[in-house]
């Protein structure tokens, strides 16, 4: 893989226990945030029908698959992540009831357009253009021709953007927040981002959920649906993340 999903999928996280840093995080508003994530996406954007092939593109420590083994056969059950240190910290029933790999080669080469759901959630806002080109150059040649593809990316833009930003503003300017850069999310104005890693920006700060969409179709995908959570009836205004329902062209 020449740029992939960057070398290491955050090695801020990778550094920390994945869960600790997200579902698991003493902070009660993002563990709000990220609690009720898996659960609420197999229960309202998209759950394995009997018979599909799913993988989890970026798939971290496999905590998605937690609420799939046993459900699912585990040969049917592929999660992909590049970074061993985050693959290393998934559950021991992931572990025996899925595969998980960071061969992304070997990945193509056994299973090109045979996944009929693939889900990738919390990667594409930290991938630089070229970085994301290829995912989803990856990803398109992964996908059955009827697949259904789940892209799930934080909102960081209007008052949600505006409201995180100035969480992350008075907790220490975390992800170089600040702000002067909130009332630039409010409004969906560019803010400048700085890789951190290789093609990866560590940050949420200056991401924009409307430009990924366009990439998306440029890419040739076709954007069926989207889906706010955690309150699905408020929109993209006061949510935490949006999740595209796309299929190849």
């Amino acid at each position: 893989m020449a740029v992939g999903i960057g070398d290491r999928k955050g090695a801020e996280m990778a550094a920390l226990n994945y869960a600790s840093y997200t579902r698991n995080t003493a902070e009660p508003l993002k563990r709000i945030a990220h609690s009720r994530r898996y659960e609420q996406l197999l229960r309202i954007v998209a759950a394995p029908f009997p018979g599909d092939k799913v993988l989890d593109y970026g798939c971290g420590d496999g905590h998605l698959f937690s609420h799939l083994v046993g459900n699912v056969p585990s040969d049917k059950l592929i999660g992909y992540d590049p970074n061993a240190d985050l693959l290393a910290q998934a559950d021991p029933a992931v572990i025996a009831g899925s595969s998980l790999t960071t061969d992304i080669n070997s990945l193509k080469a056994g299973h090109r357009r045979s996944f009929s759901l693939i889900y990738c959630i919390e990667v594409c806002e930290h991938l630089t253009d070229k970085a994301l080109d290829e995912l989803l150059d990856n990803i398109i040649e992964l996908a059955a021709p009827y697949a259904r593809i789940i892209i799930g990316v934080p909102i960081e833009t209007g008052p949600s953007g505006f409201l995180k930003a100035m969480y992350r503003t008075a907790h220490g300017h975390r992800q170089a927040a600040s702000a002067i850069k909130a009332v630039r999310a409010l409004f969906g104005l560019p803010i400048p981002r700085n890789v951190t890693d290789v093609e990866w920006y560590g940050d949420h700060t200056g991401f924009n959920h409307a430009r990924l969409r366009g990439k998306l179709e440029d890419r040739g995908l076709l954007v069926k649906r989207s889906a706010c959570l955690p309150f699905p009836l408020f929109g993209v205004a006061l949510n935490n993340e949006i999740y595209f329902t796309c299929s190849r062209r």
